[in-house]
């Protein structure tokens, strides 16, 4: 954020210009599964207990979660969906571009990526046929691990089978991990 005279300023971001999605097998190398496809990334949500304050309080539990799960929209039945369809562990890397307006209005381009780990809900997806229209699959995923870059700079990492959960630069195992 820069001080711009009346508060703070953060750069309006204004759309997704374009996206690229690879999958692959891990230890494989990566291959282009898709381009400018609609794709739901997953949501983080804690596990949560309830105490008494004053009635009810729900509060996070740092260091557990909900299952993560992410959709990703595949046009066409082709190789790169059976790539998105191998039923192993697949990293999966979404790259996208926005578009973003500073503060003197000139606009910039804003390169972004997410790193998925996870696997097929599904070994294959159902789709429907219609003449004169576009086929759409959707592949569901659960995910182990999600990593999200803006600009160049990591926003969070989490992945739950390495115990690991770091948002804002914040590794919030740490404390945890050097008591186990």
């Amino acid at each position: 954020m820069e001080e711009n005279g009346s508060g703070l300023w953060i750069d309006q971001n204004l759309t997704v210009i374009s996206n690229s999605v690879y999958a692959n097998k891990v230890g494989e190398q990566q291959a282009l599964v898709g381009r400018d496809v609609e794709i739901t990334m997953p949501e983080v949500r804690n596990r949560t207990v309830e105490a008494t304050a004053m009635g009810t309080l729900t509060v996070p539990v740092i260091s557990q979660f909900e299952n993560m799960s992410a959709t990703i929209h595949h046009i066409g039945a082709d190789y790169g969906l059976a790539t998105m369809l191998a039923q192993e562990t697949l990293e999966i890397e979404v790259r996208w571009v926005e578009q973003a307006m500073k503060r003197d209005g000139t606009q910039k381009q804003v390169g972004c990526k997410a790193f998925l780990t996870g696997f097929p809900q599904v070994a294959a997806p159902s789709f429907s046929l219609k003449p004169g229209e576009a086929v759409d699959v959707e592949v569901p995923y659960t995910i182990t691990g999600y990593k999200m870059i803006r600009d160049g700079e990591v926003l969070w990492d989490i992945n739950r089978l390495s115990q690991k959960c770091i948002v804002g630069g914040v590794d919030y195992f740490a404390e945890m991990s050097s008591m186990l």
